[in-house]
């Protein structure tokens, strides 16, 4: 099973860190701590896959043995219900066992990705991955040389083949695109090609960029990183947060031919495997699989776009309320009330939101529970970690999290957004068998950003003044800007680019920022600057390695504002409805597990309230604040 999804948000503690004081002594910079440092109780438990090396390697020779296992029972499909059933067996077997193998290596890899034995485990998983790939390749053209009145039949004869019936309707649905056995085993065989671009993207930009030092708020040198970075955007501080924002992006900048040719070469690939199977774009490619309409994706952009002027509104509000001439990139993310933000201990935030999700059940917080007792979680930034914070797991382990917590507010949101990935992979796997023990991109974010809704109400109820509130309001107005409006602006590049790939325009490092700041304007209005360098942030933003991946964040977003207000509101069947699409895991196509939560993603309806609900809450902020001024 892959990441679930993989949200860029990376923090530091900064609790963690000393700095000289001495004013007879030079100025020291504040170094990130070693993993050797991190208490035991905040660093996630790897035992629970693999006690050791020996473990690992068992598996991985298991998995090997069982590659070739699965190759021999080519041919035998069409004989019998009981072949077919053997070999889709065979195959669950051998996955579900790789998977644990490719977890486990990727968590220790990302715990220090300067460690070159980590880096040669992960690379070693990847390449057993494509060979797993190729030794399943034959399975979906044999089955599709079988008649389909042949397995109705047999399905309606045997019990323990019709658990499969969905995914063999999946198999017969994608008949059109799938190819020969021998093509399909050449296109699995290219599966450590096709990850060249995402993986040195990802070595490059975790291990390879030497960011500048800036000076923190107390004048102290600091050196920047991407987790450090986050937590530099919300300063307070303008220029702190100025030199932060130039600083990085100048870096990508100075690295665009590098990074425009690692992009350009995804694209490409997308656009290969797209042509290899006949699909006419590699937007239709991405979301056949799941089996989206390419409407959905286009009515999201369209919705959202026909919503800008909301934005528009409130980056002028913005600059309004934040006495500025003119507001940049480095605006939109500090707090616009002065309410000093204390640091938020961990531990506290774990407190806090076992608290806030209590409307999900007593089922969903004793497992919350469990997972925080349990060492799931590797919370603080470590000198090489991986940035950012993800949810990842396997059928065979439990999900685990990786964090680089640094006490602020949405870094505690955070927690419940990848709590909410875990807890879905929980009910899945507790409640389906392997073969639907996953779950679609399309639907990956729900249940994370109910957790979100859900937390944020929470906030408010208990908020001590108005101007707390103003706070949690913003951070609700913050959590559609970025996740709404930005992920749809992510998708809308996104699109944009393959399309010109696909009509051979080169994709250059000028033309992808040119491509991108067009879109920043047009989002974001004629209020907001926009520095040269800022552009480079498309260079920045790993999902971009995912296909089609980000539009997936806005309407899984809109899909839990829906969800989380029904559940506030004590509609009846809300949670139960939600319960039901957290335990369906990929038994049904997406759009369908929705329906069960109560949502349908073929309209246009969902996009449209959220932007509603967009505006409703600037007016509400606006209001308070204008009542708060006045004493």
């Amino acid at each position: 099973m892959r990441p679930f999804h993989a949200i860029w948000m990376g923090t530091c503690c900064m609790t963690l860190m000393t700095f000289s004081t001495a004013v007879a002594e030079p100025a020291k910079v504040a170094a990130v701590p070693k993993r050797a440092e991190i208490a035991e109780k905040y660093r996630w438990n790897l035992a629970d896959i693999f006690t050791g090396e020996d473990q690992f390697e068992a598996a991985f020779k298991k998995v090997e043995a069982l590659t070739g296992t699965l190759s021999a029972l080519k041919g035998t499909l069409g004989r019998s219900s009981a072949g077919l059933l053997t070999a889709l067996k065979t195959r669950d077997e051998l996955q579900s066992e790789f998977d644990r193998v490719l977890v486990f290596a990727g968590l220790t890899y990302h715990e220090d990705m300067s460690l070159s034995t980590a880096q040669g485990r992960n690379d070693r998983a990847e390449a057993l991955g494509t060979r797993v790939s190729q030794a399943a390749s034959w399975i979906m053209p044999e089955i599709q040389s079988i008649p389909g009145a042949t397995i109705k039949g047999w399905l309606a004869r045997d019990a323990d083949l019709l658990v499969y019936a969905h995914f063999l309707d999946d198999i017969e649905r994608m008949r059109a695109h799938t190819l020969s056995a021998r093509e399909e085993e050449l296109l699995a065989m290219a599966g450590e090609i096709a990850a060249a671009p995402g993986n040195i993207y990802g070595r490059y930009t975790n291990t390879n960029l030497d960011f500048p030092i800036i000076k923190d708020e107390e004048g102290r040198d600091v050196q920047l990183s991407p987790a450090r970075y986050t937590s530099f955007i919300y300063s307070r501080d303008r220029r702190v947060r100025k030199d932060a924002f130039l600083g990085l992006h100048q870096i990508y900048a100075d690295k665009a031919n590098t990074l425009s040719a690692t992009l350009s070469s995804q694209v490409k690939q997308h656009m290969f495997f797209a042509k290899a199977r006949g699909y006419p774009s590699c937007l239709a490619a991405a979301l056949d699989g799941p089996n989206i309409p390419t409407a959905v994706y286009e009515n999201l952009v369209t919705a959202v776009n026909k919503g800008t002027p909301a934005l528009h509104r409130y980056v002028a509000l913005r600059r309004k309320l934040m006495g500025l001439d003119t507001i940049h990139g480095y605006d939109l993310y500090v707090p616009m009330v002065d309410v000093p933000e204390e640091k938020i201990p961990y531990d506290d935030a774990i407190g806090t939101i076992l608290k806030a999700l209590q409307p999900l059940g007593a089922e969903y917080v004793a497992t919350l529970q469990k997972s925080f007792d349990s060492r799931w979680i590797d919370v603080y930034e470590t000198q090489n970690k991986r940035s950012g914070a993800y949810c990842w797991g396997a059928y065979k382990t439990h999900p685990y999290l990786l964090l680089n917590y640094n006490g602020t507010m949405n870094d505690r949101s955070t927690i419940a957004h990848e709590m909410g990935h875990a807890m879905h992979s929980v009910f899945t796997h507790k409640t389906q068998p392997f073969v639907y023990g996953d779950y679609a991109t399309f639907c990956a974010e729900v249940a994370s950003t109910v957790n979100e809704v859900i937390l944020a109400n929470y906030l408010l109820e208990h908020a001590k003044s108005d101007a707390e509130r103003l706070l949690i309001l913003q951070q609700q107005i913050d959590g559609i800007r970025t996740t709404v409006f930005r992920q749809t602006m992510f998708a809308e590049f996104e699109k944009a680019i393959h399309e010109q790939a696909e009509a051979g325009t080169p994709l250059t490092g000028d033309g992808l920022r040119k491509t991108y700041g067009d879109l920043v304007k047009k989002y974001y209005g004629p209020e907001l600057v926009i520095e040269d360098v800022a552009t480079a942030e498309c260079l920045r933003i790993p999902h971009f390695y995912s296909n089609f991946y980000v539009y997936t964040y806005a309407t899984s977003h809109c899909a839990a504002t829906n969800i989380g207000r029904r559940i506030l509101r004590r509609e009846p069947g809300a949670v139960e409805g939600l319960t039901k699409f957290l335990s369906a895991g990929s038994s049904l196509y997406p759009l369908d597990v929705l329906k069960l939560a109560g949502v349908d993603m073929t309209t246009a309806r969902p996009v449209d309230d959220t932007m509603e609900l967009f505006n409703d809450l600037v007016g509400q902020f606006e209001t308070l604040y204008a009542k708060v001024k006045k004493g």
